[in-house]
């Protein structure tokens, strides 16, 4: 919950670079934070969660709850300072990764299972 409250407000900063506070966080740090929290959730779900139904999900929602925020502040009339926007092929580079991690998941859950 903490992890999905931080990205909402990284990507309110970088879709609203004029909103009141936001000259205090530099892009630079913005970057760093985005990437920290996205490392650090993927590797705390392998190591804390073995159960794969776990993981899954989390990877699911986690990938939905981005793309929804994203689209909304898109949306909203904000435009990302960063490049994590629908029209940057970066973005799109990571969320084809998102899906086929998401994917491979899927596999090893139903080979499990049978």
């Amino acid at each position: 919950m903490i992890l999905a409250l931080s990205v909402t407000v990284l990507l309110i900063y970088d879709y609203f670079p004029g909103i009141p506070f936001a000259d205090a966080v530099p892009l630079e740090v913005l970057i760093l934070v985005m990437l920290g929290l996205f490392m650090v959730t993927v590797y705390r779900n392998r190591k804390h969660n073995p159960d794969q139904k776990i993981i899954f999900r989390s990877q699911v929602f986690f990938l939905i709850y981005i793309v929804a925020l994203m689209a909304l502040l898109t949306a909203l009339g904000g435009e990302s300072q960063v490049g994590i926007a629908f029209d940057k092929g970066i973005f799109w580079a990571a969320l084809a990764i998102a899906i086929m991690e998401i994917s491979f998941q899927w596999r090893r859950m139903k080979q499990v299972e049978e």
